[in-house]
């Protein structure tokens, strides 16, 4: 069951709170009622110091007198009292008492070598690329959040009042209609890419770039947002099934391939981490794009079993 914002007015709690004395809730109102009261208790004791016993059993008193009823525990009473004095400003103290709860948080995640769509409910639409994952609400209010870990794609509905804002464990990502492209895998640095429209990104340190269509803003370890010009395209190959390396680093390319083809690659010389690779396959086998890299850079592809992988130098 999903719960979605409440806002209780006067009425409606004075209601409420007469059915849970009464015991003739529904489960779904007395859980609400106890959560209310659960709530107001958590910060009895600093309301209690700030009013004397006699002042809150008079506020008490009168609530009493709206509900016609006499409380039959007395936690139910004394979570009167403590509500009695949440609220200022008022001749009866809940002539209006508010509390929301926030809509229940939605977590998508994709294994390796999964990808996913995933339609949002203000029309937006994100494609989720191999061993990420994003958390969101079931309905946005002010501003439309989201929690990303790992790559994906947005492409996002327009709406003025409500930014879209995406937030990875680095960056963040503010926009109000647009698309584009976040790869945050912690293996590293995160890179923003635009597809259409702008985006505006914030650092850990809090400096703020804006890109467009084709610019890329890139986090590097301990240093400021970088910006280079890039066809963005490329940036979102991976929906179609393509893979684009320009000059990828082999420690890096590895990560490409595990996620991609959900396997294992152990780079075992070290120093062939720095090689950098160039090519582009599109729905193409694991066995192919490893011989195509093996064949370009001199390596030895070994395969212990089906999803374990061994790349060597290859001796003669």
């Amino acid at each position: 069951m999903f719960i979605k914002a409440h806002i209780l007015k006067k009425e409606n709690f004075l209601l409420l709170a007469k059915k849970y004395e009464e015991g003739t809730c529904t489960p779904e109102e007395k859980m609400v009622v106890e959560t209310f009261f659960d709530k107001m208790q958590e910060e009895a004791s600093d309301i209690e110091n700030k009013i004397s016993d006699e002042k809150g059993n008079e506020i008490l008193n009168k609530i009493l007198l709206e509900l016609q009823v006499k409380p039959k525990k007395y936690t139910f009473k004394k979570a009167l009292k403590v509500a009695a004095v949440l609220v200022t400003g008022l001749t009866i103290a809940f002539t209006a008492a508010k509390f929301t709860f926030k809509p229940v948080a939605i977590t998508q995640i994709t294994a390796k070598g999964e990808k996913k769509e995933i339609f949002l409910e203000d029309g937006s639409v994100i494609v989720l690329n191999s061993n990420s994952s994003i958390t969101y609400p079931e309905e946005f209010e002010t501003t439309r959040n989201i929690e990303l870990v790992g790559q994906a794609y947005f492409k996002v509905f327009r709406d003025v009042k409500r930014p879209f804002i995406v937030q990875t464990h680095d960056v963040k990502v503010r926009v109000l209609g647009t698309s584009f492209d976040i790869n945050s895998y912690n293996h590293h640095d995160t890179k923003v890419s635009v597809i259409t429209g702008k985006v505006e990104v914030t650092s850990p340190t809090g400096q703020k770039v804006q890109i467009t269509k084709n610019q890329q803003a890139d986090l590097i370890k301990n240093s400021d947002l970088q910006i280079s010009t890039e066809n963005s395209n490329d940036k979102i190959a991976w929906i179609s099934n393509t893979i684009i390396l320009k000059n990828t680093k082999l420690s890096e390319t590895v990560k490409i391939i595990e996620n991609w083809y959900n396997v294992n690659i152990t780079i075992q010389d070290q120093e062939l981490n720095d090689l950098t690779i160039s090519g582009k396959f599109k729905d193409e086998k694991l066995e192919n794009v490893l011989e195509s890299i093996a064949y370009l850079k001199q390596l030895k592809i070994n395969y212990t079993t089906k999803n374990q992988i061994i790349i060597r130098k290859k001796t003669l």
